[in-house]
């Protein structure tokens, strides 16, 4: 490389640079450690950094069917982060896409298909991983980022493993947005042309209108199929499906017959396991709970009742709203249940603290003791026991408890 173009590469770079330690520094505040050159460098390239990321399955709904999760290590997932501020600031995404955008959500997404009476939807299939690196590298050289080529290249690499965009990283669903962009033009304005309604959440395209027009041989579905593989993906055949207002229609996982609403199912889920809770206690639930949530799902780590049924409350929330009955009755009982576990544990950690035998103190203090009259005794004995009360405290012990 001559000496001119390792200078604009090495300007590139630094500018890259700026912008990025400015979008940490909103993301973090001013106190946090900007990003360096070099740090840079080593988490652009495989070759400088091969353990960039680690790749894990979780379990998809179909049962048996599993997902892989492309997810960085912590270096590069903090500059993925500041990448992907500065993409959002400078990127709307389009209209119909309601997916991994500030303010959206699958309410949005649902919403859009109220009251029509037929409901179509497909499944791109390998939605990441259809996204190869020179897309990408492409697209941010368009407006609106209008990035030169070394800068693309050099956030191409960044963002995209093994010439793709990994499924699990922070700027994966904006790219996809950017990338789609396009594709969400022409099927808004196919869907115009045939008086449909359309939306894209990630990869769940769903198509709604008044007339049943979603026949395979009919003529929108042939022209949505050319631009679904001009755009450079695959309908996933076995997800594809039509709805009438005769059967539950469902958008991105919620009924929307009359409103969007979570299916009975997964309310039932909510009240079995709080049932289980109030019957048999925390202990048995949680092992009642891991008996279902692990051999079925095979999700690592530790899983506690409490934080999953406190999740799918938030959802609930989110789907019917924080006034909804179902809710707040779901919810009151979640919250009687934690204090009073907590008040459980709080009792049983006053009993220990309260039950003190000399077999707490430390073998000098029991070597002193015995050389003391019993009044001395009686002294050493309590500056003992401040002294293990003050070592409580100092390690955060709460002793309101005692």
């Amino acid at each position: 490389m001559q000496d001119s173009e390792l200078k604009i590469e090495n300007e590139t770079k630094l500018e890259l640079l700026r912008k990025l330690n400015e979008m940490k520094k909103k993301l973090y505040g001013n106190k946090s450690h900007s990003i360096t050159m070099k740090q840079l460098n080593y988490h652009a390239y495989p070759k400088n950094n091969p353990n960039r990321y680690v790749q894990f399955q979780i379990p998809k709904k179909k049962k048996g069917e599993f997902r892989t999760i492309t997810a960085p290590n912590a270096g590069l997932k903090s500059i993925q982060r500041c990448v992907n501020a500065l993409l959002l600031e400078l990127y709307d995404a389009h209209p119909a896409a309601n997916g991994f955008v500030p303010g959206k959500s699958i309410v949005d997404n649902a919403k859009i298909h109220l009251g029509q009476k037929y409901i179509y939807n497909i499944d791109l299939k390998d939605f990441f991983p259809s996204v190869t690196a020179g897309r990408v590298f492409a697209c941010l050289q368009l407006p609106p980022f209008s990035f030169d080529k070394q800068t693309a290249s050099l956030i191409a690499d960044l963002c995209c493993h093994e010439g793709v965009l990994p499924q699990g990283a922070p700027t994966s669903p904006t790219l996809t947005n950017v990338v789609c962009s396009r594709l969400d033009w022409r099927l808004s304005k196919l869907a115009r042309r045939y008086d449909l309604r359309y939306s894209r959440y990630a990869d769940d395209i769903t198509f709604s209108g008044m007339t049943n027009l979603f026949h395979e041989d009919g003529d929108f579905v042939k022209e949505l199929r050319l631009y679904i593989e001009k755009e450079g993906f695959q309908i996933n055949e076995s997800k594809t499906r039509t709805n009438s207002y005769y059967q539950r229609q469902e958008v991105t996982g919620l009924i929307i017959n009359e409103k969007p609403n979570v299916t009975q199912r997964y309310v039932k889920q909510i009240r079995t396991m709080l049932h289980n809770w109030e019957v048999s206690g925390y202990e048995a639930a949680q092992i009642k709970f891991l008996e279902y949530y692990h051999p079925s799902k095979n999700v690592p780590g530790e899983h506690h009742i409490e934080n999953i049924i406190c999740g799918k409350l938030d959802y609930l929330k989110m789907v019917k709203g924080q006034s909804d009955s179902t809710y707040l009755k779901l919810r009151e009982r979640l919250d009687r249940l934690v204090e009073l576990n907590q008040s459980k544990v709080a009792t049983s950690q006053s009993i220990e603290i309260h039950d003190v035998d000399i077999s707490m103190f430390e073998k000098d203090d029991l070597n002193d003791i015995t050389l003391l009259n019993p009044e001395e005794e009686k002294t050493v004995v309590q500056n003992s026991l401040d002294d293990m009360l003050q070592r409580l405290c100092d390690s955060g012990f709460d002793l309101t408890i005692l």
